[in-house]
């Protein structure tokens, strides 16, 4: 049906209702009298007339059947109800209204009430009650019976291709007893572990997002240890930038970041919207973990445009795709940060009003191999980028930093260091405010520690890890973006935002709780082995470096850092040139020397053929020489 036989067909059924309860009160009113009346045709094609109007007054020849809802059923009844004022009027008008027809009429609206509900709900009843006994349901049970269980319970009972059958709903917030939805409340966390372990549930859907991680991962525990095999579902206890209502296909399976991952953190979603909805917004690294994340993120703030630049078509493709049926329309823009005539005629062509400067290269031990490529995208393509947002006058420019620009132990983090010196330098030399935000790790990115373990376990393992020691800060993916454009939003220009990253975790744990997830046991069905060190890597991530102090602001996850500059522009800029005109040479230790010269806390040990009297010496391009400080 389309929904102009749809509302063909439930007209005529409504229609069909009404005489049939007009015959059915006409025989009722015969039976209570020995005085034969005649049947009353007028009366009865009034009723039927005003009352069919009075449904489409209020639009019920434009529902979906088989999803009447209690919404609806009112509409119903206020539109019988107008409909009977009406005819009462016309039958008066046109015929008058003895006492026989009112009575007649009245009983035929009431009447009608119950014929006309019970058809339209007929073909919901028939799939929830008849139709699901001709096939066999998991047996679910939900944890939170609050709004977020409320919503994914009336999506389960209205969707039977979830195949789900849902016996009872948990939670200690709400009184035992009570029906939601025609499921019973039946108490809280304990009598669900009670109830697991005297019924055969095949799914648990936790749909509690405020529910404490700590205490979470004990529940998990718990109902594994009586249950192996139950599918536990989860809601995420965080989302997107988006108001649309909870629904089952939001729950998914419980992952690391869950029982793990720090607490949800709060969001001025307002802040956010005033800075980027009918805005132009750039996103370089559009394709990445990051730079995907901030493209989904924003396109849920409805931006005037949304560009996402990268040089990887392949990625650009797949969010191109991922945006083709909905409002919003995301532009790929195939390109390099380091093509200097390519990005002038990007931002000279889309003008933008912000940019998220998430391009970059981030994998630790491959850019020890190659520092060169890591100072032409980190440092060159920023330095190109912030120039070019001075040029177009850009509104804002947000950097994604990383806490590896903290006493950098390896190319990648001083690179970014240096990232961060170009937009504290550019900052107030134009109309553009810059603006860094530095974080830790993002759980689940590519080339990060969790899929490489899942794929370790999925093996067979053994799951490597470098130090048993190693901790990391985390956060997810989604959380670490919309704090970046939270601190991008309250920017004035110059910051280094730090966010908070909660409590560092250690890998060992992480990769012995992903071994559990998976049903198994850490150490006998699956090993843990021991690598050590890779070059670069340091067992403990730093947010600040130690010389630096931060300022509350006024979000408690962030925090500004009080960043003194080592350099001046002119400076910075002179050694940055220095830099690019060793990459000719390719002789990293010299390079590796030179970006000391302008990272002093780098801790690269400068090696002896460069020193002479303590200081590390490199040829300026100018003549004289550049010295650093002796590592």
């Amino acid at each position: 049906m389309n929904k102009y036989t749809r509302g063909i067909f439930l007209f005529m059924g409504d229609a069909f209702s009404l005489l049939l309860s007009a015959v059915l009160v006409y025989g009722l009113l015969m039976s209570f009298t020995t005085i034969e009346k005649p049947f009353p045709v007028v009366p009865t094609l009034i009723t039927v007339g005003s009352v069919l109007a009075g449904l489409m007054i209020f639009r019920m020849y434009m529902v979906n059947w088989r999803y009447t809802s209690l919404n609806d059923l009112g509409r119903i009844i206020l539109g019988i109800t107008v409909g009977g004022g009406l005819s009462f009027g016309m039958a008066q008008l046109l015929v008058g209204v003895e006492s026989y027809d009112a009575i007649f009429m009245t009983l035929l609206l009431s009447n009608s009430i119950l014929l006309i509900s019970g058809f339209r709900i007929s073909k919901r009843m028939y799939l929830g009650l008849i139709k699901s006994q001709n096939k066999k349901n998991k047996h679910a049970i939900i944890f939170g019976g609050e709004s977020e269980g409320e919503q994914i319970l009336r999506d389960i009972l209205t969707n039977d291709n979830w195949n789900l059958t849902v016996y009872g709903i948990f939670d200690d917030r709400v009184m035992p007893g009570l029906l939601l939805h025609g499921v019973r409340i039946m108490g809280g966390k304990n009598e669900m572990i009670e109830y697991i372990k005297n019924h055969p549930v095949d799914q648990l859907i936790i749909a509690f997002p405020q529910y404490p991680k700590k205490d979470l991962k004990e529940v998990i525990d718990e109902v594994k240890t009586i249950r192996s095999d139950i599918d536990i579902k989860v809601l995420p206890s965080f989302h997107s930038l988006t108001d649309n209502p909870v629904g089952f296909e939001h729950v998914r399976e419980i992952s690391i970041e869950d029982i793990l991952g720090r607490e949800p953190v709060s969001i001025d979603l307002q802040s956010i919207k005033s800075s980027i909805t009918d805005k132009t917004v750039l996103v370089t690294g559009g394709g990445g973990s990051i730079g995907s994340e901030l493209v989904r993120q924003c396109a849920n703030l409805k931006p005037e445009k949304l560009i996402a630049l990268d040089i990887d078509e392949t990625e650009l493709f797949h969010i191109e795709n991922e945006f083709k049926n909905r409002d919003i329309n995301v532009t790929p823009c195939v390109a390099s940060i380091t093509d200097s005539k390519k990005m002038d005629k990007v931002l000279g062509f889309y003008r933008p009003d912000v940019i998220f400067h998430a391009a970059a290269y981030k994998h630790v031990p491959m850019m020890e191999s190659f520092p060169g490529e890591a100072i032409k995208v980190n440092v060159g393509g920023t330095r190109l980028m912030a120039s070019l947002a001075c040029k177009h006058e850009v509104d804002k420019f947000i950097m994604v930093s990383t806490d590896k620009a903290v006493n950098p132990a390896n190319v990648m983090g001083t690179t970014k260091r240096i990232a961060e010196e170009i937009c504290m330098a550019y900052n107030g030399t134009c109309i553009t405010k810059f603006i860094s935000v530095r974080f830790g790790n993002v759980l689940g990115s590519r080339g990060s520690v969790v899929p490489l373990f899942i794929s370790q376990i999925k093996n067979g393992g053994p799951v490597t890890i470098t130090d048993p020691e190693m901790m990391r800060y985390f956060m997810t993916i989604p959380e670490a973006v919309l704090l970046v454009m939270q601190a991008g939003s309250m920017g004035k220009g110059g910051e280094v935002f730090v966010l908070d990253m909660g409590e560092p975790v250690k890998i060992l744990d992480m990769a012995e709780e992903l071994i559990r997830l998976h049903g198994l046991e850490p150490y006998r069905d699956i090993t843990i082995k021991i690598t050590g060190l890779r070059p670069g890597e340091k067992l403990f991530e730093e947010l600040l470096n130690a010389e630096e102090g931060v300022i509350e602001t006024e979000h408690e996850e962030i925090f500004k850092a009080i960043c003194s500059r080592k350099l001046s522009s002119s400076v910075l800029e002179k050694r940055i040139n220095q830099l690019f005109s060793l990459l000719e040479t390719d002789n990293k230790d010299s390079i590796r020397t030179q970006l000391k010269s302008i990272v002093p806390t780098y801790s690269f040990v400068v090696p002896e053929k460069l020193k002479t009297n303590g200081v590390a010496k490199v040829k300026d391009t100018d003549g004289p020489l550049i010295v650093g400080e002796r590592s």
